[in-house]
């Protein structure tokens, strides 16, 4: 099994060396004095470095606290595997290894795949309590699974009425009220829960 902590500290390292190393490029850059094309990627792979050593920086911090990482670990843990790709993707668009549109397209799914986990997590708080509010929980899981796969032929597919119709956004629409409706439920069911055996919840 992964150790998220581990894995955080070696790719905070990981940035800190491409700091050290896009800094002094960029230094020797300023000092000669040539601005092209290529001297303004590499002062925006500086900026990814610094940008995403941060947000890294921050997730340390929060393995100190052990506060966000115990109650939400696997919207943390999601959370951190998305800034790693996003390092990657920044630098691939910098460079245009990919181009600037996928690059759009990719940081659109990072969105959809972080409220899908936390939303995941803070289910998950509510399962293993009763079960009719088990069957609520994996029920709303199923859902959001749905609605996040429904989301990224939207993201990725141009024109995509002309493919797949009006209907589908119709489809899509009653699958996220079904999703609400059941996180909805499980919250209230839970808070029922709580209160219920509210003697027995610490």
């Amino acid at each position: 099994m992964v150790d998220f902590a581990e894995f955080k500290r070696f790719f905070l390292f990981n940035l800190i060396g491409a700091l050290i190393i896009s800094a002094l490029v960029a230094v020797v850059t300023v000092l000669i004095g040539k601005f092209n094309e290529v001297t303004l990627k590499i002062l925006w792979t500086l900026s990814m470095v610094i940008v995403h050593s941060l947000i890294s920086l921050a997730f340390i911090w929060d393995d100190e606290k052990q506060k966000l990482s115990d109650n939400l670990a696997f919207f943390v843990n999601m959370s951190f595997l998305v800034i790693v790709i996003s390092f990657v993707v920044s630098i691939f668009g910098i460079w245009g290894i990919i181009s600037g549109s996928v690059v759009w397209d990719i940081y659109q799914t990072f969105f959809v795949v972080i409220l899908s986990s936390l939303q995941g997590n803070l289910l998950s708080k509510a399962s293993g309590k009763e079960g009719y509010l088990d069957l609520i929980v994996y029920a709303n899981y199923l859902f959001i699974v749905v609605v996040a796969l429904m989301f990224l032929p939207v993201i990725y597919v141009d024109n995509i009425t002309k493919y797949l119709g009006e209907f589908y956004f119709r489809i899509l629409g009653a699958v996220g009220i079904v999703d609400g409706t059941l996180t909805i439920l499980a919250i209230i069911f839970y808070k029922l829960y709580k209160y219920k055996h509210k003697k027995n919840i610490v």
